[in-house]
């Protein structure tokens, strides 16, 4: 097996503090081996989408039945995220997403034979923390493999998990055409989940996935940082929370020139994080509803069973967002042209079925995944080049943890609101919420923008 050096540059955190370049092997294939783990990972968790209308069947539950099922992958996602966030920073990579693989082929493989509402939830559960597991891992993974270009690392990160939640309705619908439709998506999935490991274990050396920084927190907690090779300066145990002391000062000077500037919030990484944070729960409510009762509501709209329809229609706006992710945008416009543009879609999703105006929900969907994807991308960007090194994956976590809170809580509310007015209804008043909220995050993105 060959040896290549990682890229000619090294790399520098958040901190200020540069990694020594390192020799390894196969640096370029390993990413595209990691993103296509990530992509495959949660193409499984949303395989489901298109089949719900017909799981509703199989398992005699209702539209908050189907909320409760797929909320319960958020849920236990969420609490793997919080669970794993300092584990990330620790583990072995590969470890970690071959066992991630593993637990997440069983899972799919148990959604074939699930009699009852119990056991579907329980092994949307397990895929849940297997993916939870494997986010920040893959992340951090990729920051190493293309080292230097954290800008590179974090698009790429959102591609592979956006793509893959995007692909997996698609997926679900057209494995569905295969026989079985309740089962075989899912059987041939979890076989192709399983392929995966031990591609990663014969290419992946098992001592280039360990993590270097955990040995060195580890010895040195309560102790001064020795310069050495092998660890960072002090100022890499700063807080990911923390921003350089440039940073603060030059906000600090940014304020001071412009008195406009005094009640935004301060430009540093805590802010940065917190607004991608919020920008994610946004986006993710949105994907909620998509990935969970979109298929009934189209259903109903179009008068149509046809999975694989029923599965691109409700693919759109992910497919959007993702479209979005492999366009190398820059400029500050970026996150409130962004959220501008997602708050006019949700509109126009929303009002779709109230209409009886199945275009209008086609280009509600667009508008609302191109916007988000604009949105998400700059400040998710933002955060990881905000984070240090030794924290990446834990932050990655932190923000994902938020965002997916998401697609949990407004939902799980929308199947509870269903129940009683209607699902079209509801979906209007959700897309009223979601929209006013995208508005209030652009104009304090706009107002940052201006100030800084």
């Amino acid at each position: 097996m060959s040896t290549t050096p990682a890229l000619a540059s090294p790399e520098t955190d958040a901190a200020g503090a540069t990694s020594p370049l390192v020799a390894l092997h196969r640096p370029r294939l390993r990413a595209t081996l990691t993103a296509l783990t990530l992509f495959s990972l949660l193409a499984a968790a949303n395989l489901a989408t298109p089949l719900y209308p017909l799981i509703e069947r199989r398992l005699g539950i209702d539209s908050f039945g189907v909320t409760v099922a797929f909320s319960s992958y958020v849920l236990s996602l969420l609490g793997g995220l919080l669970l794993f966030r300092r584990l990330s920073d620790e583990l072995n990579r590969r470890t970690v997403l071959v066992c991630a693989l593993v637990a997440t082929a069983a899972a799919t493989f148990a959604l074939a034979l699930a009699p009852t509402l119990a056991w579907f939830c329980a092994a949307r559960a397990v895929q849940g923390l297997a993916i939870a597991a494997a986010t920040g891992t893959g992340s951090s993974a990729l920051r190493v493999l293309l080292a230097g270009r954290s800008d590179l690392s974090g698009r790429l990160t959102l591609l592979a998990t956006s793509g893959g939640v995007a692909a997996g309705p698609i997926l679900g619908g057209l494995l569905s055409l295969l026989g079985a439709e309740t089962s075989a998506p899912f059987l041939v999935w979890s076989a192709l989940l399983l392929a995966l490991a031990p591609a990663i274990l014969l290419i992946a050396p098992h001592r280039e996935c360990r993590q270097a920084m955990a040995g060195a927190r580890r010895g040195n907690r309560g102790k001064s940082c020795p310069r050495s090779e092998t660890t960072r300066p002090c100022t890499a145990k700063r807080s990911a929370f923390a921003p350089p002391t440039d940073t603060a000062s030059a906000a600090k000077t940014a304020r001071t020139a412009h008195p406009a500037c005094s009640d935004t919030a301060p430009a540093d990484g805590n802010s940065t994080i917190r607004f991608a944070a919020l920008v994610g729960f946004a986006s993710f409510a949105l994907f909620g509803l998509c990935l969970s009762l979109a298929p009934s509501l189209l259903s109903e709209l179009l008068a149509t069973d046809s999975l694989p329809l029923l599965g691109l229609l409700a693919s759109l706006v992910l497919l959007a967002s993702a479209t979005m992710q492999l366009l190398p945008l820059r400029g500050a416009w970026r996150a409130p042209l962004g959220l501008s543009l997602f708050a006019a879609g949700l509109l126009a999703l929303g009002v779709a079925p109230a209409m009886s105006a199945p275009a209008c929900f086609v280009v509600g969907s667009l508008l609302a995944g191109a916007g988000q994807g604009v949105a998400f991308q700059a400040a998710f960007g933002a955060a990881v080049a905000a984070a240090p090194a030794s924290r990446h994956a834990s932050t990655v976590n932190l923000v994902y943890a938020i965002t997916y809170l998401g697609s949990a809580l407004p939902v799980l509310g929308l199947g509870l609101v269903a129940r009683s007015t209607g699902l079209a209804p509801a979906v209007l008043g959700f897309a009223v919420l979601v929209a006013c909220g995208c508005l209030i995050l652009a104009v304090r993105s706009l107002r940052r923008s201006i100030c800084h």
